[in-house]
């Protein structure tokens, strides 16, 4: 796993990579450590589903937007259903691939996803936007490709 971190950081944001090394850290703003921190709050509940309690798990893999959002990340990676219970296990996955690069890639995507999801969560929160599963996507895909075409070494990504 170390070097699977290693080979993404040499590729992504710096943003990206604090941003997962905190999810990983479960260190993350959600309403629940908000909350024990002794901040008042309305709800601790999830902002975009409001069926759970926000938490690092909830916001980034459970909630049924993010859910979502994985659902299609994976089916548009021909990777089948979502399987993760944890969020170390999904910041580790390296996709199935056995080469380098696949490896890569799929770091990459699932690294950028999860700042995606993060930021649209941040969106709802903070300026009131709906969330959208297609638009997300989109947005998904161009950032990864953007993000692993600038900095992967390998230039014939396509």
């Amino acid at each position: 796993m170390p070097q699977i971190v290693k080979l993404y950081q040499q590729i992504s944001p710096k943003k990206v990579e604090v941003f997962v090394w905190r999810a990983r850290k479960l260190r993350l703003p959600v309403l629940v450590e908000l909350d024990k921190r002794g901040i008042d709050l309305h709800s601790v509940r999830c902002p975009l589903c409001d069926e759970e309690i926000e938490s690092v798990k909830n916001s980034l893999l459970q909630c049924k937007h993010a859910f979502e959002i994985w659902r299609k990340v994976f089916d548009w990676r021909g990777r089948g259903g979502v399987h993760f219970v944890n969020i170390e296990d999904l910041l580790s996955d390296t996709g199935g691939s056995n080469s380098y690069v696949g490896k890569q890639i799929w770091q990459a995507v699932v690294w950028s996803c999860v700042y995606l999801i993060w930021n649209n969560r941040n969106q709802k929160v903070f300026s009131n936007k709906s969330w959208n599963v297609p638009v997300a996507i989109n947005e998904i895909q161009v950032k990864s490709h953007e993000w692993i075409a600038k900095r992967c070494k390998d230039k014939t990504i396509d």
